[in-house]
């Protein structure tokens, strides 16, 4: 348990370096080193920031594991404050069927994305790769 608290906290460290925010306080930029290509690194990068957030806000108990009941008491908590959330995707990451979402499950879904994005499978993603996950996300088909 140390050894994964330790080795997610120096991830997070090293993400923080890299995943710089976006202009105007938006998502980090990916592109770390800005040559136009985000790597599977980099991608890792932003997404151990975004995941680290994620934990940070709905493991309420700290056990390293997002569960139903957590979500749906962070739900409930929002809705009181006027700020529902939609969390409902968060537990298909969920790969062995626990009832819980660790950081592996929730790392290893990072590197699904990333091949899924990669349209051309060259190893990278182009900007308009990286705009089709932006896109996903926020519930659209994605351009083009």
């Amino acid at each position: 348990m140390k050894l994964i608290l330790l080795t997610t906290a120096m991830a997070l460290t090293v993400a923080t370096a890299h995943a710089q925010p976006g202009r105007g306080g938006g998502p980090p930029n990916p592109d770390a080193d800005n040559d136009g290509k985000v790597t599977l690194s980099e991608f890792k990068a932003v997404e151990t920031v975004r995941q680290g957030r994620m934990f940070a806000r709905l493991d309420t108990n700290k056990d390293d594991k997002i569960t139903q009941a957590e979500l749906d008491a962070v739900a409930k908590q929002g809705e009181r404050n006027g700020r529902g959330r939609r969390m409902g995707g968060i537990m298909r990451l969920d790969a062995d069927k626990d009832g819980a979402v660790t950081a592996a499950e929730a790392s290893a879904m990072a590197q699904r994305r990333f091949e899924m994005a990669d349209a051309n499978k060259d190893g990278w993603l182009s900007k308009e790769e990286t705009a089709m996950i932006r896109q996903r996300a926020r519930g659209g088909p994605g351009p083009g």
